[in-house]
């Protein structure tokens, strides 16, 4: 093995964060799985990273359609509202956004949290990535492979050299490729790209209204506390709307709940500060 140090190219998102055109898309299914309360389970996201010329945003693929639509010129309310509804009956709906951005200093990463919604800006300092021996071929590409450490889990990736972008799912980026597919140690989370494409639309920015800015560590404690029990996270006095949808889907506050009764282990963990 060789090494390899690169720094996370990153952005500095939040209101300085413009509209630009998307070159690709590419398209993941993220599995989560592991041991629940009720033994085994497994939960499967489909997701999508909109590569820039400088830029990316990864976040659920629903939502993505419904941005689409949006962009649509002179776009019917009711066909919003019918792609609101279809991103709302979602069985797994992936609740963070990331933008990434080059040359940049830090990730913005949204997040729904009934009340409201949250953001953090994080640093990222150099990431070192191992470069390993073996290759893969995923979506079409050949893939060679790396292997870093990273939010208290070690991660193995498969990056096309093929599509020389430094993006990846989530916030695994860094690399001379796009990184199309990722898994950690312990077989818990895995990305895997299902289609790489040309792109046609905008990668757009946040525009949510009153967002709450945490720092990186607060941020991550409470959406992983938030995932586990979100019921937990707010009083009932702040609910201000909720409408039931088929299959007893939830929506408080324009936010849908998204109860993981049978299991949640977070992405992300942060350890303690020695």
């Amino acid at each position: 093995m060789r090494q390899l140090v690169l720094a996370v190219i990153a952005m500095t998102a939040g209101a300085s964060y413009a509209q630009t055109p998307a070159l690709y898309d590419c398209i993941y299914e993220y599995q989560m799985q592991g041991e629940g309360k009720n033994g085994h389970f497994s939960k499967i996201y489909n997701c999508i990273l909109q590569i820039g010329e400088e830029n990316s945003k990864f976040f659920d693929y629903s939502a993505f359609r419904l941005d689409s639509v949006k962009q649509i010129k002179n776009v019917k309310d009711d066909v919003i509202k019918e792609y609101e509804a279809k991103m709302f009956k979602t069985d797994n709906l992936f609740d963070e956004t990331i933008f990434n951005s080059v040359p940049g200093e830090s990730f913005t990463v949204y997040a729904d949290m009934i009340p409201d919604r949250y953001r953090y800006e994080e640093k990222i300092p150099a990431m070192t990535w191992t470069l390993a021996e073996g290759t893969d071929t995923v979506c079409g590409y050949e893939c060679r492979k790396a292997e870093t450490e990273y939010g208290g889990r070690k991660w193995t990736v498969w990056y096309a050299e093929e599509i020389p972008v430094p993006f990846g799912p989530w916030k695994l980026a860094g690399l001379p490729g796009l990184v199309l597919k990722a898994e950690d140690g312990d077989g818990i989370h895995r990305f895997e790209a299902m289609s790489f494409r040309n792109a046609s639309g905008e990668i757009t920015p946040d525009k949510a209204p009153n967002v709450i800015k945490m720092n990186h560590e607060k941020f991550i404690d409470r959406k992983n506390a938030y995932n586990l029990n979100p019921m937990s996270m707010f009083e009932p006095s702040q609910i201000t709307g909720i409408t039931v949808m088929d299959k007893k889907k939830i929506i408080v506050n324009g936010i849908r709940l998204q109860e993981n009764k049978e299991g949640f282990i977070p992405l992300e963990i942060i350890e303690p500060k020695k």
